[in-house]
């Protein structure tokens, strides 16, 4: 789908319903600009918290309560300050 619209003195842009509908776009919605390769990217930033449920499926080790999982978060921070950092190319040790 390909539209037009103009830019305001304000610099604004009014988006055109068939866009807004399609991307599921309303008032107060947040959106993202990106520039890439000379191209301007509108990315809607309208998916809730509760939208993404479910979207890594079941863990593996059943549902885990939040002290658990701070505490894993805890663990696996502790072991990554122990173990001696890497070098990159092009980066010192």
């Amino acid at each position: 789908m390909r539209k037009d619209a103009v830019l305001s003195a304000k610099g604004q842009i009014t988006l055109p319903k068939e866009i807004r509908d399609a991307l599921a776009i309303r008032p107060n919605d947040t959106v993202i600009f990106t520039v890439e390769d000379g191209r301007l990217i509108l990315t809607p930033k309208n998916v809730s918290f509760s939208d993404l449920a479910g979207f890594l499926g079941s863990p593996p080790n059943g549902p885990a309560t939040l002290d658990e999982i701070e505490e894993a978060i805890a663990s696996a921070a502790a072991q990554n300050a122990s173990e001696p950092r890497k070098a990159f190319k092009g980066q010192a040790a």
